[in-house]
Protein backbone atom coordinates (compact mmCIF):
# COMPACT_ATOMS: atom_id res chain seq x y z
CA UNK A 1 0.00 0.00 0.00
CA UNK A 2 1.41 3.50 -1.04
CA UNK A 3 0.38 6.92 0.81
CA UNK A 4 0.25 9.62 -0.76
CA UNK A 5 -0.81 13.38 -0.57
CA UNK A 6 -2.08 15.46 -3.21
CA UNK A 7 -1.06 18.77 -3.14
CA UNK A 8 -2.33 21.34 -6.05
CA UNK A 9 -3.17 21.02 -9.73
CA UNK A 10 -0.70 22.33 -11.56
CA UNK A 11 -2.29 25.92 -12.90
CA UNK A 12 -2.51 26.99 -9.07
CA UNK A 13 -5.98 26.40 -9.05
CA UNK A 14 -7.38 24.13 -6.34
CA UNK A 15 -8.36 20.98 -7.04
CA UNK A 16 -11.87 20.65 -8.26
CA UNK A 17 -14.40 18.90 -5.52
CA UNK A 18 -14.39 15.59 -5.54
CA UNK A 19 -16.88 12.71 -3.26
CA UNK A 20 -14.64 10.68 -0.40
CA UNK A 21 -12.91 7.79 -1.69
CA UNK A 22 -12.61 9.10 -5.31
CA UNK A 23 -10.14 7.34 -6.98
CA UNK A 24 -7.95 9.46 -9.64
CA UNK A 25 -6.91 7.64 -12.86
CA UNK A 26 -4.36 8.61 -14.86
CA UNK A 27 -0.61 8.85 -15.97
CA UNK A 28 2.17 9.35 -14.22
CA UNK A 29 3.50 12.36 -16.34
CA UNK A 30 6.58 13.41 -14.18
CA UNK A 31 8.67 13.91 -10.62
CA UNK A 32 7.63 16.90 -8.62
CA UNK A 33 9.63 18.64 -6.81
CA UNK A 34 10.34 21.51 -4.48
CA UNK A 35 12.06 24.78 -5.75
CA UNK A 36 15.05 23.66 -4.70
CA UNK A 37 14.92 20.45 -6.51
CA UNK A 38 13.79 18.20 -3.80
CA UNK A 39 11.80 15.08 -5.17
CA UNK A 40 8.33 15.71 -3.41
CA UNK A 41 5.92 13.10 -5.19
CA UNK A 42 4.61 12.77 -8.88
CA UNK A 43 2.53 14.55 -11.35
CA UNK A 44 -0.84 12.75 -12.09
CA UNK A 45 -2.22 13.22 -15.57
CA UNK A 46 -5.82 12.50 -15.61
CA UNK A 47 -8.40 13.11 -18.13
CA UNK A 48 -9.61 16.61 -16.63
CA UNK A 49 -6.41 17.87 -15.78
CA UNK A 50 -2.69 17.46 -14.10
CA UNK A 51 -2.53 16.89 -9.89
CA UNK A 52 0.59 17.30 -8.19
CA UNK A 53 0.50 14.59 -5.40
CA UNK A 54 3.29 14.58 -3.00
CA UNK A 55 4.63 11.15 -1.13
CA UNK A 56 5.19 11.14 2.53
CA UNK A 57 9.11 10.55 2.98
CA UNK A 58 9.32 7.37 3.70
CA UNK A 59 7.26 6.28 0.39
CA UNK A 60 9.49 8.06 -2.02
CA UNK A 61 12.12 5.89 -2.18
CA UNK A 62 9.22 3.59 -3.79
CA UNK A 63 9.12 6.32 -6.36
CA UNK A 64 12.65 6.20 -7.21
CA UNK A 65 12.74 2.27 -7.53
CA UNK A 66 9.42 1.04 -9.08
CA UNK A 67 6.70 3.34 -9.98
CA UNK A 68 7.92 3.86 -13.78
CA UNK A 69 7.68 7.26 -15.44
CA UNK A 70 4.68 6.92 -17.80
CA UNK A 71 2.75 4.29 -16.08
CA UNK A 72 -1.07 4.09 -15.58
CA UNK A 73 -1.84 4.20 -12.11
CA UNK A 74 -5.21 4.65 -10.45
CA UNK A 75 -4.83 6.80 -6.60
CA UNK A 76 -7.39 6.28 -3.93
CA UNK A 77 -7.68 9.35 -1.93
CA UNK A 78 -9.70 11.23 0.34
CA UNK A 79 -10.40 15.31 0.48
CA UNK A 80 -8.32 17.29 3.14
CA UNK A 81 -9.22 21.02 3.07
CA UNK A 82 -8.08 21.80 -0.65
CA UNK A 83 -5.31 19.26 -0.66
CA UNK A 84 -5.94 15.46 -1.01
CA UNK A 85 -4.64 12.39 1.42
CA UNK A 86 -3.98 9.50 -1.22
CA UNK A 87 -4.45 6.46 1.00
CA UNK A 88 -3.76 3.51 -1.65
CA UNK A 89 -2.21 3.41 -5.51
CA UNK A 90 -2.41 0.73 -7.90
CA UNK A 91 -1.90 -0.11 -11.70
CA UNK A 92 -4.83 1.13 -14.16
CA UNK A 93 -6.25 -1.99 -15.71
CA UNK A 94 -4.99 -2.30 -19.62
CA UNK A 95 -9.22 -2.05 -20.39
CA UNK A 96 -9.75 1.44 -18.41
CA UNK A 97 -6.17 2.86 -20.19
CA UNK A 98 -7.63 3.63 -23.71
CA UNK A 99 -11.25 5.13 -22.14
CA UNK A 100 -8.28 8.11 -20.41
CA UNK A 101 -7.62 9.01 -24.13
CA UNK A 102 -4.06 10.53 -23.05
CA UNK A 103 -2.34 8.94 -25.92
CA UNK A 104 1.57 8.57 -25.79
CA UNK A 105 4.22 10.27 -23.52
CA UNK A 106 5.22 13.74 -24.98
CA UNK A 107 8.60 13.54 -26.48
CA UNK A 108 10.61 15.37 -23.97
CA UNK A 109 9.03 12.65 -21.24
CA UNK A 110 10.29 9.64 -23.36
CA UNK A 111 13.28 11.62 -23.58
CA UNK A 112 13.90 11.81 -19.56
CA UNK A 113 12.94 8.38 -19.38
CA UNK A 114 15.59 6.96 -21.50
CA UNK A 115 18.24 9.17 -20.07
CA UNK A 116 17.78 7.44 -16.85
CA UNK A 117 20.79 5.35 -15.14
CA UNK A 118 21.01 2.76 -12.97
CA UNK A 119 23.22 1.42 -9.67
CA UNK A 120 22.73 -2.56 -8.16
CA UNK A 121 23.67 -2.90 -5.07
CA UNK A 122 24.27 -6.18 -3.97
CA UNK A 123 21.85 -7.91 -0.92
CA UNK A 124 22.87 -10.96 -0.78
CA UNK A 125 25.11 -12.78 2.14
CA UNK A 126 28.28 -11.11 2.95
CA UNK A 127 27.33 -7.98 1.30
CA UNK A 128 24.39 -8.08 3.71
CA UNK A 129 26.40 -8.60 6.61
CA UNK A 130 29.05 -6.57 5.67
CA UNK A 131 26.64 -3.64 5.42
CA UNK A 132 24.89 -3.17 1.98
CA UNK A 133 21.40 -2.28 3.46
CA UNK A 134 23.15 0.93 5.36
CA UNK A 135 25.25 1.69 2.15
CA UNK A 136 21.63 1.45 0.65
CA UNK A 137 19.92 4.01 2.92
CA UNK A 138 22.65 6.11 2.43
CA UNK A 139 21.94 6.38 -1.43
CA UNK A 140 18.32 6.54 -1.31
CA UNK A 141 18.71 9.41 1.05
CA UNK A 142 21.34 10.96 -1.81
CA UNK A 143 18.91 10.39 -4.59
CA UNK A 144 16.06 11.53 -2.73
CA UNK A 145 17.46 14.69 -1.66
CA UNK A 146 20.36 16.18 -4.07
CA UNK A 147 18.93 17.30 -7.57
CA UNK A 148 21.89 16.12 -9.29
CA UNK A 149 21.38 12.40 -8.99
CA UNK A 150 18.00 12.71 -9.43
CA UNK A 151 17.92 10.62 -12.76
CA UNK A 152 19.80 7.87 -11.10
CA UNK A 153 17.74 4.54 -10.19
CA UNK A 154 18.59 1.95 -7.49
CA UNK A 155 18.28 -1.92 -8.23
CA UNK A 156 18.59 -4.75 -5.50
CA UNK A 157 20.72 -7.35 -6.95
CA UNK A 158 22.24 -11.09 -6.38
CA UNK A 159 26.08 -11.90 -5.62
CA UNK A 160 28.38 -10.35 -7.65
CA UNK A 161 30.77 -12.60 -7.03
CA UNK A 162 33.02 -10.57 -4.91
CA UNK A 163 31.70 -11.51 -1.29
CA UNK A 164 35.15 -10.69 0.54
CA UNK A 165 35.50 -7.19 -0.96
CA UNK A 166 31.73 -6.31 0.23
CA UNK A 167 29.61 -4.48 -0.06
CA UNK A 168 29.87 -4.48 -4.03
CA UNK A 169 27.90 -2.35 -6.18
CA UNK A 170 27.85 -2.97 -10.12
CA UNK A 171 26.92 0.27 -12.77
CA UNK A 172 25.02 -2.02 -15.78
CA UNK A 173 25.49 0.47 -18.15
CA UNK A 174 29.52 -0.88 -18.26
CA UNK A 175 29.96 -3.93 -15.86
CA UNK A 176 32.12 -1.49 -13.60
CA UNK A 177 32.08 -3.27 -9.73
CA UNK A 178 32.48 -1.26 -7.02
CA UNK A 179 34.27 -2.52 -3.66
CA UNK A 180 34.09 -2.34 -0.42
CA UNK A 181 31.91 0.37 -0.70
CA UNK A 182 30.52 1.84 2.59
CA UNK A 183 27.38 5.05 3.40
CA UNK A 184 30.25 7.57 3.65
CA UNK A 185 30.86 6.48 -0.25
CA UNK A 186 27.31 7.61 -1.38
CA UNK A 187 27.62 10.84 -2.98
CA UNK A 188 31.30 9.89 -4.74
CA UNK A 189 29.12 7.09 -6.23
CA UNK A 190 26.42 8.46 -7.40
CA UNK A 191 28.56 11.56 -8.69
CA UNK A 192 30.84 8.86 -10.95
CA UNK A 193 27.84 7.12 -12.15
CA UNK A 194 25.96 10.59 -13.19
CA UNK A 195 29.71 11.91 -14.64
CA UNK A 196 29.55 8.27 -16.84
CA UNK A 197 25.78 8.98 -17.83
CA UNK A 198 26.19 12.50 -18.47
CA UNK A 199 29.13 11.19 -20.79
CA UNK A 200 27.12 8.31 -22.31
CA UNK A 201 24.19 10.98 -23.51
CA UNK A 202 26.65 13.17 -25.15
CA UNK A 203 27.65 10.28 -27.31
CA UNK A 204 24.28 8.98 -27.93
CA UNK A 205 24.73 5.96 -25.94
CA UNK A 206 21.77 6.79 -23.46
CA UNK A 207 21.03 3.39 -21.42
CA UNK A 208 17.35 2.90 -21.90
CA UNK A 209 16.17 0.48 -18.73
Amino acid sequence: MMLLHEERSINGKQAATLPQGHILKGRYSDVLRSEKGKVKGIRLQTSDQEYAVKLPKYLRPMLVRELELGAFIQVWAYPDGVAWDAVNILPLPPSEVDALGLGALPTQASQMRSSRTCVQVCRKGSCCKRGSGELWRALQQEVETNPEFQEVDLEATGCLKACKQGPNLRLPSTGEVISWASPKDAPAVLAHISKLARQRTQYGLCEIK
